[in-house]
């Protein structure tokens, strides 16, 4: 297996626990640790708890670049589902679903799986807090789209138009992972039979 798809492995093992203290840097920190990886604190050196933690290799293109195994670093994250399900029943009459919001004020997240472009389901704990290791659909960019409609069984249909808003203030950072450096070992001494 690869570096990406062990860290990734090794999170679904510990689903529904809690890692170490329970923070969301711990699990990503331990993932790379117990899998070859390079940790935040192999790359910063001292780290404290509000720094925007530096994973790996950056990735520039939240879009088209992410992929399994992805460390992601969010600060002052707000995503905003302002989309429009509209449910008309065969009366006329119809009902209208709210908002949904999702925030990651200070996180760390692996990526598990790219749904779709900007689209993914991360491995986290500790959002919300005290919460274990378990797997949220997140969305990192916004997006817009045409309205689409289903017909029930019952009736029913069920118009939705997609409205997705990652608020201007939000910040998201993603990292490949980085095999641990290798470090050169001294000759193993073989032992010469005797004679």
């Amino acid at each position: 297996m690869s570096l990406p798809e062990d860290i990734v492995n090794w999170a679904l093992a510990r689903m529904n626990q809690i890692v170490g203290n329970g923070q969301c840097w711990t699990l990503a920190e331990q993932a790379l640790a117990q899998n070859g990886g390079r940790t935040s604190t192999q790359i910063m050196g001292h780290i404290n708890g509000n720094q925007n933690y530096v994973w790996g290799d950056p990735v520039a293109d939240l879009v088209n670049g992410l992929r399994p195994g992805d460390i992601l670093q969010f600060r002052n994250y707000r995503w905003n589902d302002n989309s429009i399900v509209r449910t008309i029943h065969p009366d006329g009459s119809w009902q209208q679903a709210g908002t949904s919001v999702q925030t990651r004020s200070h996180h760390t997240a692996i990526v598990e799986a790219v749904i779709s472009p900007g689209v993914v389901d991360v491995l986290e704990q500790n959002a919300p807090p005290g919460s274990r290791v378990h797997r949220t659909r997140l969305r990192l960019v916004s997006f817009s789209g045409p309205m689409s409609e289903t017909t029930l069984p019952s009736g029913d249909r069920i118009q939705t138009t997609p409205v997705h808003v990652i608020d201007s203030n939000s910040q998201v950072w993603a990292y490949h992972p980085q095999p641990a450096a290798q470090t050169a070992t001294a000759p193993i001494a073989v032992p010469v039979p005797a004679h």
